[in-house]
């Protein structure tokens, strides 16, 4: 699987990817096919132009529907996520 298709999955399963959630997934997508993503919130809205609290509410979405679960947190506090 590429980057490129994950989003482009999730979006065909959940039907409800808007604009803001396809910029944090496919923010997260190429980290998640390599293994894991750790990003702080802040880095996320950074880098997609979204604020943290919009990045916060997309992030659990895509966690409840299951599209990436959370496996901790590394050093630095940032969760880290993978596929499930």
């Amino acid at each position: 699987m590429t980057p490129q298709e994950l989003p482009t999955g999730w979006q065909a399963r959940n039907r409800v990817v808007t604009a803001d959630v396809h910029a944090v997934a496919a923010y997260l997508a190429p980290a998640l096919v390599r293994g894991k993503a750790q990003y702080r919130l802040e880095d996320i809205a950074g880098r997609t132009g979204l604020t943290v609290e919009r990045v916060h509410d997309r992030v659990r979405m895509l966690l409840k529907r299951g599209c990436m679960k959370q496996s901790g947190c590394a050093a630095d506090g940032a969760p880290v996520y993978v596929l499930p």
